[in-house]
């Protein structure tokens, strides 16, 4: 495990799943390190979102958009993740790069749109 690409697009699973608009629903992605997908799993224990599938390809989750939206608005939400070494690469501690927020979408989405939350295994 090297850390996770995680997407968050204003569809439901299901809309995801015919592959139309994919692209254009999505509001923000980014690439973050091995503790980085920690505050999805805090809002499933909150009751805020619910974990759809696991094996990490990928981890689906669903939330509204009030509940993941304020945590993102400025960027990847916090963590604080130990550096990965291994055999063929280095990942530094709390690391997110390749942060992609489309800011104008994620201000006119509806705080009730039901959110996909997609959460790959980059190992």
């Amino acid at each position: 495990m090297i850390g996770w690409w995680i997407v968050i697009a204003a569809q439901t699973p299901e809309e995801r799943d015919t592959g139309i608009g994919r692209r254009d629903a999505v509001l923000a992605n980014w690439e973050t390190s091995v503790g980085g997908n920690g505050w999805v799993q805090r809002l499933v224990d909150e009751g805020k979102a619910v974990q759809l599938l696991s094996g990490g390809y990928p981890n689906r989750y669903t939330a509204k958009a009030s509940d993941v939206l304020p945590i993102i608005e400025s960027g990847p939400p916090a963590r604080n993740d130990p550096a990965v070494i291994g055999d063929d690469h280095v990942m530094p501690a709390n690391r997110a790069r390749d942060v992609i927020l489309h800011h104008g979408k994620i201000a006119a989405c509806p705080p009730d749109k039901v959110l996909t939350i997609e959460v790959w295994d980059l190992s």
